[in-house]
C-alpha cells in the first residue's frame, strides 16, 4: 500500500473533512505533516468527545447497572448469631481472657479439641442435610429467586448436593476460639424467620453431634471393662467348677481338715508313747521282773506302728494326703484370684460408668439465636461507591493506554 493511501486511511480514521481546510488531495508527506495539518480544536474535540463517552461506558453505566440491582433485584439478607461454651465437669480449665475468668468463676470447664471438632461439623455437607431434612433450607434459599447473584440454583451455584453446600457456605460462619473457649456461629438468609431457625437448627444439630461422641465414648470405656468382667465371671464360675469336681473325685470337702485330723492323732500317739517309754523306765528301775514290762513294751511297739502308718497316710505315696493338699490348694488358689479378679472387673466397669458421666461434654449456649430486625447485607451504598471507584480507574487506565497510542500513531 501506498503512502498516500495510508495518509487517507489516518485521515478517515480521524474524520478529516474538507470543511477542516484539509482535503484528501491536499495530502501528502509523511504521517507527522498529516497531524501537523490537523487542526487543534478538531484534535481537542475529538479527545473530549473520546474521554466523556469512555467515562460514560466504563464508569458511569455499572454504576447506574449496581444502583439498579441493588434498588430492584438484590434481596436483603438477615444475619442472626447465636454464641456456645463446649464444657465438660471433669476437666481442668486453663486461664485465658475474662471470658475464661468468667467461665472459671462459675464452674464451667471447656473443652478446646471438642470445639475444632463442632466447627468442622457445622462446616461439613452433614449440617447442611440436617436442615434440608428438619429446617426447610431450600425453602428458605428459595425466597432470593429475583436475584440473578444469590438465588439457588444459579449459575454459579449448580442444583446439586455439593452445589447446594458451597452455596450455603456464602451464608453460614463458624469460629472458635481457643483463648476463651467460645464458638460464635453466623447465619445469612432471606428472611428473618429463616435466619432465627437456620440458626438453631445448626445449633441442634452440632448438639446432637455431641450427644453422639458422649454416647460413643461411653459405649467404648464401659463396654470395655463389661467384656473383662464377663470374661473374669467365666472365670470364677470355671474355678469353682472344678473345686467341686476334686471334691465330689475325692469325697473331701477340705484335704487340710483330713490333715490336721491325721496330726492330732499323731500328736496324740506320740504322747501316749511317752507316757509308756517313761513308765517302763520307772518299772525298769524299781520292778525288773514284772509282767507289765512286756505289756507296756508290746503296747509302745503297736502305737509307734501307727504313728508310721498316720504318717505314711500324710506323705507316703501317690494315694497319701499331701498330693491331694498340693492340688486343694493350686485349685483354691485359681479360685481366689477369680473372686479378686472378678470383684476388680466390677469394681472397673462402675468406674467406667462414673468417669464416663464425668468426661462427657455438653454445649452450653451462651446467647440464643433471634430474629433481626434489619437486613445487614447488602451494602448497597458502599458497593455502588465500590463499582464507582472500580469504574474511575478503569477509565484512567483506558485514557493513559488511548493516550499512549495516539501518540505512538502519531
Amino acid at each position: 500500500m501506498s503512502e498516500t493511501s495510508n495518509l487517507a486511511t489516518y485521515a478517515r480514521l480521524l474524520k478529516l473533512t474538507p470543511v477542516d481546510g484539509i482535503t484528501l488531495q491536499e495530502i501528502g508527506g509523511t504521517r507527522s505533516e498529516l497531524f501537523s495539518k490537523l487542526p487543534d480544536e478538531k484534535v481537542a474535540k475529538s479527545r473530549w468527545l473520546t474521554g466523556t463517552t469512555s467515562f460514560l461506558l466504563l464508569a458511569v453505566l455499572p454504576t447506574c447497572l449496581a444502583v439498579l440491582y441493588f434498588l430492584f433485584l438484590a434481596a436483603p439478607r438477615y444475619q442472626s448469631e447465636a454464641s456456645f461454651v463446649l464444657r465438660s465437669p471433669g476437666r481442668s480449665l486453663p486461664a485465658g481472657g475474662q471470658i475464661a475468668s468468667l467461665l472459671q468463676s462459675t464452674g464451667v470447664t471447656r473443652s478446646n479439641d471438642d470445639g475444632y471438632i463442632v466447627r468442622e461439623f457445622l462446616e461439613s455437607r452433614d449440617a447442611v442435610e440436617y436442615l434440608k431434612k428438619n429446617d426447610n433450607l431450600l425453602e428458605a434459599l428459595s425466597r432470593a429467586s429475583a436475584d440473578p447473584l444469590w438465588r439457588f440454583p444459579s449459575l454459579f451455584s449448580r442444583d446439586t448436593n455439593e452445589g447446594l453446600h458451597r452455596y450455603f457456605q456464602r451464608l453460614m460462619s463458624a469460629s472458635f476460639d481457643s483463648t476463651s473457649g467460645v464458638s460464635t456461629l453466623r447465619v445469612q438468609a432471606f428472611n428473618p424467620t429463616d435466619a432465627q431457625r437456620l440458626l438453631t437448627g445448626l445449633l441442634s444439630a452440632a448438639e446432637s453431634l455431641v450427644n453422639r461422641l458422649n454416647e460413643r465414648a461411653r459405649r467404648d470405656a464401659v463396654g470395655t471393662a463389661e467384656v473383662e468382667a464377663d470374661r473374669m465371671r467365666r472365670r470364677a464360675v470355671a474355678a469353682q467348677t472344678t473345686l467341686t469336681a476334686f471334691r465330689e473325685r475325692q469325697k473331701l470337702v477340705d484335704p487340710s481338715q483330713v490333715t490336721l485330723a491325721v496330726l492330732e492323732a499323731i500328736g496324740k500317739l506320740s504322747i501316749e508313747v511317752s507316757e509308756i517309754s517313761v513308765r517302763l523306765n520307772e518299772l525298769e528301775r524299781t520292778s525288773p521282773n514284772t509282767p507289765q514290762l512286756q505289756v507296756l513294751r508290746t503296747r509302745r511297739t503297736a502305737l509307734e506302728n501307727q504313728i508310721s502308718i498316720e504318717r505314711q497316710r500324710l506323705a507316703g505315696d501317690s494315694e497319701a494326703i499331701a498330693p491331694l493338699i498340693a492340688e486343694y490348694e493350686r485349685l483354691m488358689l485359681e479360685q481366689v484370684f477369680a473372686e479378686k479378679a472378678l470383684v476388680a472387673a466390677m469394681t472397673s466397669v462402675e468406674l467406667a460408668r462414673l468417669e464416663s458421666l464425668r468426661q462427657q461434654v455438653y454445649l452450653e449456649r451462651i446467647t440464643m439465636p433471634v430474629a433481626p430486625d434489619y437486613a445487614a447485607y447488602p451494602w448497597a451504598i458502599l458497593w455502588s461507591f465500590v463499582v464507582f471507584a472500580i469504574g474511575c480507574m478503569t477509565w484512567r487506565l483506558w485514557r493513559s493506554v488511548s493516550a499512549d497510542i495516539l501518540e505512538h500513531v502519531r
